[in-house]
């Protein structure tokens, strides 16, 4: 049980935390810290890729690595992720893409904000911690390496004899400040620690390009105090430059451009010279060495602009682009809306528990483009980004279809638009559970308010609206026969282990060891037949999918990872199509009897399965009860909405749910 703190204690802990970075010392102190750990000046591409990977790295069964800083916060983007720190990794190791600019290229509300923001708090975080401490020349507004103090000729030297390398030279201030302070004496210079931080604009700086006008520059490259614009020119520069800019701030850490292209071309130069020359132009008072990431975010539109702008081919060729697209991986998208609504003031509104899920089929189907593959449908497609299984085709023809649509996902529906529709369902008057049907009529009254929107991209929308009633309604069926026996969850598992027992015993020629196929625990044979058949493994597949599990079961098992059955696509449906009764079983048992006589078991079972859908899948009693009369009525093929003249919805079905009192008091 966590201890109550006493105020006394509060305030110790407090004054505790404030002066842990308070470490002050001399040049002296300073290079005996870093012959001990000759990677601590580091430079700041490299001071951000150890913050990244300070929050910890692994690799999932698949292969694919997952980043700790950016896990359960982004989703569906580990592509971009890896190529981002990817990025940092070879800029660290000070190779010629460090002298990039990193540009995030995406639609709005893709992630790119908060993917730079998560970046931006892992540095942060990084420098409190030992591994990440930073320390500066005492009194500088750009927080300078202390190494800049040893001079040129003696950093050969100090690289040979201890690992340490130095680049860059003193800002104006700084040298301005030894020879006049400190008559040149450099040990008496002092050093402290410092932590970075945006809000105090230490090491972190940030800058909007909304206004064109030139004389925003000052605002990157620092304010000059006019009344100290005479004498010598050394002086002038150490004392009239105030190092107040967004460049100055972010020396040795990140600068955040954000609407990049909409700089004006003065701007865009200044920050190639930083990018590229890694200095920072003082008009008529030369220029100052300067040390940061730069991480811009741009559209499309205004990107595609620039590549056709001939005059801006040095920019172009310093720009390293990443595309940030939309998420096209529906469970992916629902992981976004369910972070986005803790994030929200809706939790007093029950969902149900397929409202988002269908809600990311209609806002993934938007984003995708045509296949590229004769035969396979847009949902087809969704599905295999989703890693289900799609008869006739496989992973490779993703893979393909994804290197010939390299755009694919910077258009469509965003999150927060799918986002603000659900908060307008959930705001309604006596709304208690908002239903799937109700979230797209929603999404659908929005996008007709939308006139952004012609015609033509109204009929494409609606066309997705009818296809993500449909895929609800065979979701709906799935839920609705997975609550329609008791157990069905313990019975997948013992049906899992035992083939997986089977499978691990089966040789790689096709026989069995010993009695394997007889054993306790084991199936079959034919029971192993039956479930590869399913879901169409052939005879002559059959050793190859075995070898293929096993596989995957011990790469699960090897990352310390538990293997359920729904953690292969494969699996998953071969046991759904083993266990779930039949649709003739559900609709028969779930359509009221004609006889009075057969009601009494026909409103037993309905109330079972009710309870099971409110204890076990996450339903209310008014949407468990909504489910449970929807399944019979798409069972028996009855309409549930119309596109009259493809311009509109008209609903066959209740878009809110109202409970009847079906769900038993006991529950």
């Amino acid at each position: 049980m966590t201890s109550i703190l006493s105020i006394q204690a509060i305030i110790e802990e407090s004054e505790k935390e404030a002066g842990r970075f308070a470490w002050e010392g001399t040049l002296a102190d300073y290079l005996s810290m870093v012959v001990e750990s000759p990677s601590k000046p580091r430079l700041s591409h490299a001071l951000v890729h150890d913050a990244i990977v300070s929050q910890g790295v692994e690799t999932r069964p698949n292969g694919e690595p997952v980043y700790g800083l950016f896990d359960g916060e982004i989703f569906g983007l580990e592509r971009s992720l890896d190529r981002i720190v990817q990025y940092f990794s070879a800029s660290a190791k000070r190779m010629e893409v460090r002298k990039r600019i990193l540009l995030l290229l995406g639609p709005p509300a893709s992630g790119k904000s908060s993917v730079v923001d998560l970046i931006k708090r892992a540095l942060e975080q990084y420098t409190r911690t030992d591994e990440g401490a930073v320390y500066a020349i005492g009194g500088c507004p750009m927080q300078e390496e202390p190494l800049h103090l040893v001079p040129e000729r003696l950093r050969s030297a100090l690289h040979e004899q201890h690992g340490i390398y130095v680049e860059g030279d003193l800002c104006p201030r700084c040298r301005y400040m030894v020879r006049s302070e400190y008559d040149g004496k450099v040990s008496k210079v002092p050093v402290r620690r410092i932590v970075f931080s945006e809000r105090e604009a230490i090491g972190i700086g940030y800058y909007v390009a909304t206004n064109p006008n030139p004389s925003d520059a000052s605002l990157l490259v620092g304010s000059v105090d006019t009344s100290r614009l005479e004498g010598d020119r050394q002086a002038v520069a150490g004392k009239a430059f105030r190092l107040d800019g967004e460049f100055n701030v972010a020396n040795r850490g990140l600068i955040e451009f954000v609407e990049m292209f909409k700089a004006n071309k003065h701007l865009l130069t200044t920050l190639l010279g930083l990018a590229q020359e890694q200095i920072v132009k003082m008009e008529r008072f030369g220029s100052l060495y300067a040390d940061e990431v730069i991480i811009g975010h741009s559209n499309e539109g205004d990107f595609d602009t620039l590549l056709s702008d001939a005059r801006s081919e040095a920019l172009k060729d310093r720009i390293i682009a990443v595309q940030i697209p939309y998420n096209l991986k529906v469970r992916e998208e629902v992981k976004i809306y369910e972070k986005m609504m803790k994030e929200s003031t809706l939790q007093d509104v029950h969902l149900a528990p397929l409202t988002l899920r269908v809600d990311s089929i209609f806002a993934v189907l938007s984003r995708l483009d045509t296949p590229s593959r004769q035969g396979m449908s847009l949902m087809d497609k969704l599905r295999l980004y989703d890693g289900e299984m799609v008869q006739s085709y496989k992973d490779k023809d993703l893979k393909e279809m994804q290197r010939h649509d390299a755009n694919e996902g910077l258009q469509g529906i965003s999150p927060r638009y799918v986002m603000n529709s659900v908060g307008a369902v959930a705001s309604g008057a006596d709304v208690t559970c908002v239903a799937p049907l109700a979230a797209l009529d929603s999404l659908w009254n929005g996008l007709r308010e939308n006139v952004s929107l012609d015609q033509s991209d109204l009929a494409k929308y609606l066309g997705f609206i009818a296809e993500s009633v449909k895929e609800y309604g065979a979701l709906a069926i799935k839920e609705v026969q997975r609550a329609f026996e008791e157990s069905f969850e313990q019975s997948a598992a013992q049906l899992l282990d035992s083939y997986l027992a089977s499978v691990a015993a089966f040789r790689v020629d096709g026989s069995e060891r010993g009695s394997a196929g007889e054993r306790e625990g084991n199936v079959s044979e034919r029971d192993m037949r039956d479930i590869e058949r399913s879901i169409g493994v052939t005879e002559r597949e059959k050793s190859e999918f075995r070898q293929e599990i096993n596989q995957v079961v011990s790469a699960w098992k090897g990352k310390g990872l538990k293997f359920d059955y729904t953690s292969d696509p494969r699996i998953r449906a071969a046991i759904e199509e083993q266990l779930f009764p039949s649709r003739r079983k559900v609709e028969r048992g779930l359509t009221q009897p004609r006889f009075a006589r057969a009601r009494v078991e026909w409103s037993r079972l309905r109330e079972s399965v009710a309870n099971r859908l409110v204890g076990s899948y996450g339903y209310c009693a008014a949407c468990a009860e909504d489910l449970i009369d929807y399944v019979p009525h798409v069972l028996k093929n009855r309409a549930v909405l119309k596109t009259p003249k493809g311009e509109g919805l008209e609903w066959l079905w209740p878009l809110s749910p109202q409970s009847t009192g079906l769900i038993s008091s006991e529950e």
